[in-house]
């Protein structure tokens, strides 16, 4: 088992609302933060959305680059999260606070909006537009500089699995004593390229997304932003901490560009990887926060990996039933939630789950239930075969 990491912060924002309470309140009400996308943006098929109201770029203190659509989703978490950075500077010193950023589609919506009116366009800039704004880098660093961070900066981007690629990254800075703390954020903004690449592959659900039900159909995207600070353990963190940090796990299986493993294998690594650091047996685990993005092949690739590491007993829950796939914000946005499940001793429901498929053999959760949780376990895979999981505790550990 290797050394926990307290967790003394967490903030997000996505379709459930742009402050922290907000998000918490309707997830655990077992609401969703839908709409239909013609509200966003026009498009010649029926999916829906979840859209963060997030603040006007025109608003507030924002740094130049906040222009960018993903630098305000991403800010709509981050501004939450100042106290909770300020205090890991203040007890570590700025230069001990690393920033880890994830995202998957950087500024692409701002590019697209720049680009569009001149197709042909191959200069470095059009109308106060650049391509440095475009860069997930470029928000990286705005935020670390707005949240005192001034220790390593590194912006991460692995698909649907980039915020918690971005944990085990904070994580190994901490454990070779680069740093004593890490503000690890992600942030993905929605934008057509996006919507339009997930269609043609046949992926998107023209109603709300129906996780390990039967009939699913397919994904809801979604925009969103989470954030946890972590610090190395000690007396003064421990009193602060909101949970730890007990493993993170990944693998890269590489079986294809956009399809799972069909047996699981990578998801499979990447859990007993996480549950093996957190010194965990699968299934002793109190809850499975799943990937489960509603398609039929991944609810079924994981279900099968998830019965292998956990058993039929352990409660699943599919939080995306709630937020929509928050793309590379997908991995921290359930390991927040599951934060707060840790405070409220409650799952999250999997809405629109019945009838549940029974060739997945998983106990899925379909309304809110109160549970005692010590052990959360949180799924994130992404395309190419990028899979990453990571344990969160009630408990110190020892360690």
């Amino acid at each position: 088992m290797t050394r926990r990491q307290a967790i003394t912060g967490v903030a997000i924002a996505n379709g459930l609302g742009a402050r922290s309470e907000a998000v918490f309140a309707r997830a655990f009400a077992g609401e969703d933060g839908f709409r239909p996308a013609s509200d966003f943006f026009a498009f010649p098929f029926e999916t829906q959305l979840g859209i963060v109201e997030a603040p006007d770029e025109r608003g507030g203190d924002f740094p130049a680059c906040a222009g960018t659509r993903l630098a305000r989703v991403a800010f709509a978490s981050s501004r939450q999260l100042r106290p909770a950075a300020a205090e890991a500077a203040r007890r570590w010193g700025a230069e001990r606070v690393a920033c880890v950023f994830a995202s998957s589609t950087g500024g692409l919506e701002q590019s697209e909006r720049a680009l569009a009116p001149h197709p042909s366009l191959v200069a470095a800039s059009y109308g106060g537009f650049t391509y440095a704004d475009h860069s997930a880098d470029a928000a990286c660093a705005a935020l670390a500089d707005d949240l005192g961070a001034r220790g390593p900066r590194v912006t991460v981007s692995t698909a649907c699995s980039s915020g918690l690629r971005a944990l085990a990254s904070a994580v190994r800075f901490i454990e070779q004593g680069l740093v004593d703390a890490a503000v690890v954020g992600s942030a993905d903004s929605l934008c057509r390229t996006t919507v339009f690449g997930f269609h043609s592959l046949g992926l998107l659900a023209p109603v709300a997304t129906r996780p390990f039900a039967q009939d699913r159909c397919g994904i809801t995207l979604a925009e969103g932003s989470a954030y946890v600070v972590i610090e190395r353990a000690d007396d003064d963190s421990a009193g602060r901490a909101l949970g730890w940090l007990a493993g993170v796990g990944a693998s890269s299986d590489a079986h294809h560009a956009t399809s799972p493993h069909p047996d699981g294998a990578g998801a499979e690594r990447a859990m007993r990887d996480a549950t093996g650091r957190a010194g965990v047996d699968g299934a002793a685990l109190d809850a499975v926060f799943a990937h489960a993005t509603g398609t039929r092949q991944n609810d079924a690739t994981e279900g099968a990996a998830l019965l292998r590491v956990c058993g039929p007993s352990v409660p699943v829950t599919a939080t995306k039933s709630l937020t929509g796939h928050t793309l590379g914000s997908s991995g921290l946005t359930g390991l927040v939630l599951a934060v707060e499940a840790l405070r409220r001793q409650e799952i999250p429901p999997s809405l629109r789950a019945s009838p549940v498929d029974p060739d997945l053999g998983l106990k899925v959760v379909e309304a809110p239930t109160a549970a005692r949780l010590e052990n959360i376990l949180v799924n994130a895979f992404g395309f190419g075969g990028s899979n990453a999981s990571a344990v969160v505790s009630i408990h110190h550990g020892g360690a």
